[in-house]
């Protein structure tokens, strides 16, 4: 097992199976989610949504149809963020249960699984893709935060 990042306690190898889940959700259905564990950069933990959103936006024109999955395990926080588009495939309600996983998993000492868990549920419950969906995308969907 590899050294751990110090902020988010991933290894190298937890976090390329995190990539391998996002890259599979992407392939089978074309759900595009990208996913940052990190703590954010809040000064009050009320406005930890709110921050989670603006990550969201800095997605550009992805952010209509993306799901962003924020892990912040200083903060004890998970936040799920769809777009317009997104949200029709993934209801509150499904990331809302994706996070009570997530956090179980969490809570049993298990981030790299938890996350693996919430991201293979969001897209199990996205469905297939629609016709008009864009390509999967290739590049790296996993950003490690580092505050």
């Amino acid at each position: 097992m590899g050294a751990g990042n110090r902020e988010t306690g991933l290894t190298v190898s937890q976090q390329e199976r995190i990539e391998h889940a996002l890259s599979q959700a992407r392939t089978e259905n074309g759900l595009d989610i990208s996913v940052v564990v990190g703590d954010l950069d809040v000064t009050d933990l009320s406005g930890f949504r709110q921050a989670a959103e603006t990550v969201h936006e800095a997605l550009g024109e992805r952010a209509r149809s993306a799901v962003l999955v924020v892990v912040a395990p200083g903060q004890r926080r998970v936040e799920v963020v769809t777009g317009p588009a997104a949200r029709r495939r993934v209801p509150d309600r499904v990331a809302a249960l994706a996070v009570l996983s997530m956090t179980s998993a969490f809570a049993g000492g298990d981030l790299a699984g938890g996350v693996v868990d919430g991201v293979r549920q969001l897209a199990t419950a996205a469905g297939t893709a629609p016709a008009i969906a864009a390509p999967p995308r290739a590049d790296a969907a996993l950003v490690v935060a580092h505050h």
